[in-house]
């Protein structure tokens, strides 16, 4: 790369530190308690019950709305946040921070269900029939276009990047494996989205409810047998991980506090990579819901974070933990090349396809599920008219994103997440009070309280 794109990614690097090791790891976690104050620790308090009325209702009839259903909503959404962050990235943290960031991308999990439930009150109480989402709470809440301005922009940047250059990156590295080029890969991603996308929010809904029971049942049920295939090296992996995680291995040699906040950047950087915790997109992503609330968005939202990092992520970390020494190559921000080789020593040659396959799908569903988000905020700021020039965009995007250099889409992807944060934690601290009327006003359940 000419010396400009070197100083390029210098320059972003040098930003995301600031951001990631200093800014968001005290801003996250201090809104998560403010809102979970504010709102009771709704969320948490009662979590089974929040499991009972999310997924223990995701098996019965569908009823029939004007938009998308609730089913096709979370199923959307879900789509969106748990894509290539729950396996790829995944992977470049515990390789590039050590095994101690999976403890703090478990952290983000209950931080993460704080604050989207959070959003999402917000978001159902201040839309209307011009603006959704979060820039609704910081127009009509906050009282602020500007925020709502700077958020939608770094939103669509932020779709641009993660929801989808991430993503078609990390499936062209995959299907490369296989002997597909990128070029390829690029080329029939942008041709899917094109008849995809063309069909609106309803045909996307159709798909996502389709293609993510299959995607995460059968991701899972892999790791887990990996997993318990390899149950001897578990205590250890678990031990590994909380001596990274606070520095422990390091403090002889006086580099703790150093090694603790690398895991940490790193650990929540991913983790909310993985579950858009904070950035204000789950309430982008639940605002088409009809006939709802904002408590029920909020439980919605919450369990996505939940299935996402606390199932997912972990899954996804013991596998790389507990597979046999040698075989992952430390320090490479290529997490497709890491889980292959994980999957390799235990799945054998055909481990090629079958992670190649799934990483190609939970990719392409992130995609068509962050088009939506993106397309919001864009229309907010140019108008609804111009839909149609986001979705060029975005089709263009995929194809360049197949073919992007790895490390400087990672960079891209964290800088655009962080700045996307900022004027969403802004609003959700101007708005604790608000947030505090509603958890006494809306109509929660009892056992919620």
């Amino acid at each position: 790369m000419p010396k400009g794109g070197d100083d390029t990614m210098h320059l972003l690097n040098t930003l995301n530190n600031g951001l990631w090791q200093w800014i968001l790891p005290f801003l996250l976690p201090t809104a998560a308690v403010f809102c979970g104050i504010a709102t009771r620790m709704a969320p948490l308090r009662h979590f089974g019950c929040l499991l009972k009325e999310t997924y223990g209702t995701l098996f019965g009839k569908a009823t029939h709305t004007k938009g998308p259903s609730q089913r096709q909503i979370f199923a959307t959404a879900l789509a969106a946040t748990m894509g290539t962050g729950n396996l790829v990235g995944t992977a470049a943290a515990v390789s590039v921070g050590g095994a101690g960031a999976l403890f703090w991308m478990w952290l983000s999990a209950p931080i993460g269900m704080l604050l989207v439930y959070s959003e999402n009150l917000l978001g159902i109480r201040f839309r209307d029939k011009n603006v959704c989402g979060t820039p609704a709470y910081l127009k009509n809440g906050v009282g602020s276009a500007l925020l709502a301005g700077i958020f939608s922009l770094c939103c669509v940047g932020a779709s641009l990047g993660m929801g989808n250059m991430a993503q078609t990156n990390a499936m062209a590295s995959a299907l490369q494996g296989i002997g597909v080029p990128p070029s390829v890969s690029g080329g029939v991603t942008a041709l899917l989205l094109v008849g995809i996308l063309t069909g609106g929010s309803k045909r996307i809904g159709k798909i996502t409810e389709g293609l993510m029971p299959l995607l995460c049942g059968g991701y899972l049920l892999c790791c887990l047998w990996l997993i318990l295939r390899r149950a001897e090296a578990l205590p250890g992996a678990l031990l590994q991980m909380l001596r990274e995680a606070f520095g422990l291995r390091a403090m002889g040699s006086g580099l703790g506090i150093s090694a603790m906040l690398h895991a940490m950047s790193i650990g929540i950087r991913r983790g909310v990579f993985s579950n858009e915790a904070g950035l204000g997109s789950s309430a982008m992503l639940h605002c088409e819901a009809q006939d709802t609330t904002g408590h029920q968005q909020g439980q919605w939202a919450a369990a996505e974070v939940f299935a996402d990092t606390a199932i997912c992520c972990t899954a996804t970390g013991l596998v790389l933990l507990t597979a046999p020494q040698g075989v992952i190559a430390y320090g490479s921000q290529d997490g497709a090349a890491l889980l292959l080789a994980a999957f390799g020593a235990g799945f054998g040659t055909w481990a090629v396809w079958l992670l190649a396959i799934c990483i190609a799908l939970l990719a392409f569903a992130t995609l068509i599920g962050w088009y939506g988000c993106g397309k919001t905020a864009f229309c907010y700021l140019f108008g609804q008219k111009n839909g149609a020039v986001y979705g060029m965009l975005y089709i263009t995007a995929a194809f360049c994103g197949a073919l992007g250099r790895v490390e400087w889409i990672w960079l891209l992807c964290d800088f655009c997440n962080g700045c996307m944060a900022l004027p969403n934690l802004a609003g959700l601290y101007l708005l604790l009070p608000e947030l505090r009327r509603l958890t006494g006003t809306c109509k929660i359940p009892e056992n919620m309280l």
